[in-house]
Parts: C-alpha cells; sequence; structure tokens
C-alpha cells in the first residue's frame, strides 16, 4: 500500500506535508508532492516495490496523478497509448498519460486495484476500483475539496468526511459518475467440473500475473482453502515462498497452516499470541482499522499481528480476501431457497466488501509498509466468477460451500485442508470468545441500555461492539458519520 492525499486549491505543501504524516506508516518512501495553479497533491510509496512510483508527472509538469495500488491490464493499456512513451510505465503514468488521451473513457479502459488523484490543469480527478480494494475518503476544507487515502489523514481538517464510492470517478468541475460494473464473462460450460477446470486456470493466471519480479513474496496463511489455494498457485512461480500464521495456542489455523507450509515447502513462520496480547493492541487496530463493527475488529486483531509477522520477512503478500464472496463461502447462503437468491446474495457480499473485509486487509498491510495484493478479486477471477451458476457454487448432499474452488484444486492439496470447513478468521486463530467476555467484564448491563443509542436508527449491537466503539469515539469524535462506517451483517 501507500499513501496519497490531495487539495483542490494551490500551493498547499504543507497542508498535505501534515495529512500524509499522519498515515506515515503506509509507505517507506519520503513524501513527494506535486503542485500547479489549481491543486496540490502528495503520496508516500514502498521503496521495494512497484508502488515507489506512486507520483508521475507529464513532460510539461502541467499535469499529475498520485495512486495508491497497481493495475491488472497495465501492459495491455500500454499498448495502446499512441502518443507516449513511457519512461518507467508504472501503473500511475499509465493511467496518467491514458487520461491525457482519452479522458474519461480510460476509466472504462482499465482495471485493477487502486485510489487515485489525477490533477489536469483546473481540474482535480479521483477514482476508486470497482470493488475498492484501495482506500479513498473525500472531504471539504475551507471549501475546497480534499482526499486522502485514510480517514485519519482528514480528522482536524474537515468538518464531515464521506467514503468515496467504490468503481466511481469524479471530475471536479462535472460531477461523480459510475463507471462500468463487473459483468459476467462469457463462458460455455456443461457441467460443474468444468467450471471448476476452468477456475484453476483463470485464478492460476491471476496469481503469476500478481507476483512481482525480484521480490520476495509471502502469503498470509490460515489453512483455510482460499489462503492455501493462493500458496499452492505461487509456490511454483518463486524459488522460495514464504507463508505466516498466527492464532492462539492450541488454535486449528495454527495446525492446518503448518500442514499446507509442510506440503508445498514453503518457509514457514507462525505467531502464537495470548489474550493480553490482544488486548495490548486493540486501540491500536481501531485507530488503524477506523471501524468499530465487532466481528471486523476481532478478525483484524488477529490480521493485524500476522502482517506484524510478515513484515519482519517480506515486503508483499497475498490474501485470500474474496474467495467466499465470490464462491458462496458463508453458511447463511445455504439458506437460499432459489438459485437467484443465492446470486443476489453472492453480489450484496461482494458489494461489502470495501468498508468491511477489504479494509481491514488494507490496515493490516498498510500498517506495517507491506502491499497486500488479493488475487481473488482480480477482475477476470470477479467475471469468471460470476458467470458460475450459483448451484454449482454450493453442491452435493452435504451442501459444500465453494465447491468449484475445492474441487478444481483437489489434487493440489491434502483432503484435510482442501475439503476443510469454514470458519471464522478469529475462530480459526483461537479467539472466538477472548474479546466477547473482555468486554463483559468492563460494562454493565446498564451502561449497555443506556449507551447503546448512539444516533437515529442507529445501535450498538453488543457489549463488545459498545466497547469498541468507545474506543473510536475517542479518536474520531463526531467527525465520522456513522452510516459511513461498514457493519458485519452476517455472523
Amino acid at each position: 500500500m501507500s499513501g496519497i492525499a490531495g487539495i483542490l486549491a494551490p500551493n498547499q505543501e504543507k497542508l498535505i506535508h501534515k495529512m500524509l504524516s499522519k498515515i506515515k506508516y503506509r509507505g517507506t518512501s519520503q513524501p513527494q508532492i506535486w503542485t500547479n495553479m489549481h491543486t496540490t497533491m502528495g503520496t508516500i510509496g514502498l521503496k521495494a516495490v512497484f508502488q515507489k512510483r506512486g507520483l508521475s508527472s507529464t513532460p510539461s509538469d502541467a499535469g499529475a496523478i498520485v495512486f495508491d495500488g497497481r493495475l491488472t491490464n497495465r501492459k495491455k493499456l500500454r499498448k495502446i497509448l499512441k502518443s507516449h512513451d513511457m519512461q518507467h510505465e508504472a501503473s500511475s503514468e499509465v493511467v496518467l498519460h491514458g487520461f491525457e488521451e482519452n479522458k474519461m473513457k480510460i476509466f472504462e479502459m482499465i482495471d485493477g486495484e487502486f485510489a487515485l488523484g489525477l490533477a489536469n490543469n483546473d481540474q482535480l480527478v479521483l477514482a476508486r476500483d470497482r470493488l475498492g480494494i484501495r482506500p479513498l475518503y473525500i472531504g471539504f476544507y475551507e471549501g475546497n475539496l480534499c482526499f486522502a487515502s485514510e480517514i485519519k489523514a482528514l480528522i482536524g481538517l474537515v468538518d464531515k468526511i464521506h467514503e468515496f464510492p467504490p468503481g466511481h470517478f469524479l471530475i471536479s468541475d462535472m460531477g461523480l459518475f459510475p463507471y462500468n460494473p463487473y459483468l459476467p464473462e462469457e463462458i460455455d460450460l456443461e457441467n460443474a467440473g468444468e467450471s471448476a477446470n476452468q477456475l484453476v486456470d483463470v485464478l492460476d493466471d491471476s496469481v503469476k500475473e500478481a507476483i512481482p519480479k525480484n521480490i520476495d513474496i509471502g502469503v498470509w496463511l490460515s489453512g483455510g482453502v482460499d489462503s492455501s489455494v493462493l500458496a499452492s498457485l505461487s509456490r511454483p512461480y518463486v524459488d522460495q515462498l514464504y507463508t505466516f500464521s498466527a492464532g492462539m495456542k492450541g488454535a486449528p489455523d495454527l495446525k492446518f497452516a503448518r500442514e499446507v507450509a509442510d506440503h508445498i515447502e514453503a518457509q514457514h513462520h507462525e505467531r502464537i499470541y495470548t489474550e493480553k496480547d490482544m488486548e495490548k493492541v486493540l486501540e491500536k487496530v481501531i485507530y488503524l482499522l477506523e471501524s468499530f463493527d465487532a466481528p471486523l475488529v476481532r478478525s483484524t486483531i488477529a490480521n493485524y499481528l500476522v502482517a506484524e509477522l510478515a513484515a519482519d520477512y517480506v515486503p508483499y503478500v497475498l490474501s485470500g480476501e474474496g474467495g467466499d464472496e465470490l464462491f458462496a463461502g458463508y453458511d447463511y447462503q445455504k439458506e437460499c431457497d432459489s438459485g437467484v437468491e443465492l446470486m443476489l446474495s453472492v453480489q450484496d457480499s461482494i458489494a461489502a466488501l470495501h468498508n468491511t473485509a477489504l479494509q481491514r486487509v488494507d490496515r493490516s498491510a498498510a500498517a506495517h509498509g507491506t502491499y497486500a495484493a488479493v488475487p481473488y478479486l482480480h477482475p477476470d477471477v470477479v467475471r469468471y466468477a460470476l458467470a458460475v451458476p450459483s448451484k454449482w457454487k454450493i453442491k452435493g448432499p452435504k451442501a459444500v460451500e465453494k465447491w468449484p474452488l475445492r474441487k478444481g484444486l483437489s489434487d493440489r492439496l491434502p483432503d484435510s485442508i482442501i475439503w476443510r470447513k469454514k470458519v471464522k478468521f478469529w475462530q480459526g486463530a483461537g479467539a472466538a470468545h477472548a474479546m466477547e467476555d473482555m468486554a463483559e467484564s468492563k460494562i454493565s448491563d446498564s451502561e449497555f441500555e443506556s449507551e447503546r443509542i448512539v444516533g437515529p436508527n442507529f445501535l450498538i449491537k453488543s457489549k463488545e461492539e459498545l466497547h469498541y466503539y468507545r474506543i473510536f469515539k475517542s479518536f474520531f469524535r463526531d467527525n465520522v458519520p456513522l452510516d459511513e462506517v461498514g457493519r458485519t451483517e452476517h455472523i
């Protein structure tokens, strides 16, 4: 990850430095600041990976771009640019020159995981990828549009902060517009087995594309199906694969992750933590996460700790986020009465990723100056997954979730892994009730009843969530509208 910030006003270098200083952990390089007669923007990138070129400008310096993330079709776009020679072929440079040649049409052409700010003469253009993999927030400072990668960069500057909607671009003098959503790939499938075989090819291409050259990479490995599949697919493309898992003593994730690492001959590292360790990082996690949603905070603690471990060894990791959403991996989805209902449920779960699970992945990696790629959410995988009939995603007399994924990779991983039942992140890490019990000891029944109404039609769901909400409020006050905070609908 990297950090970006900007304002539609000139000569605001001090302000941009201040904004970036609040999210300086997102990068490992010194801030780069650019300004013209209308806009000031800045970025901090990662020295060890491609994001070190997060700021690019035109040869005349009349326009520039700050960019967090990566394009997954960068090479294809580079070939269709007619009037520009690339100095570095960085994603930021491709988008900037693509905008010069194609204007708003460029947002129908780019694919990937990104958030960006682009200055074009007196215009400021903002954009975010279709699923919201990379974060972006906006507000107004003295009437001037501001943007930043995280909420905390805008706290104290703007009155109200809003999440920039995924799959949209904004042109400062024209408005906010959606660009093409992901549509199912046009594929011809005769049976469920064929869908599984084709999925392996699509996902393998995504994993291969996600692995940068000449950089040590790792996988956050829970021992669940999604992360285990990524580890298995990525292993042939690197000389050495590092895998990382974390959990409480006796956690099932630790056992299964070791089994996967041994099977694929990865260099495995694990961290065993205690309830005290979880409590120690709780406030930091809520500050970084910018949420008080109880299931999200709980899972982020485990994610934060494994990300901290991984950062000691590699600057770049693969995360299995998105597998459950694309392939109906949740128990509640087995209750759907029809394929249509399940299809809509899958689409809802994908749409909810941007301010829940993807926010967890982004903040956990960014907190330690690392980049986390999500190969399941590569556009080609998403389009293919949407085309697979819902009736094949949960299949068989035992209603096995994510059937195409499991079946397709069944010859690459042990049965104990590939057919392992889905468990929540915090459950697999062995921390299912630790945080609930802690909140129970801190908050009385009367306190919960008197404090749980925090806004119109907004109720705190549990004592655990109230405990997190108190911490959240201590950091962010009333600057963040409650309806901007993502909440887990199904537990």
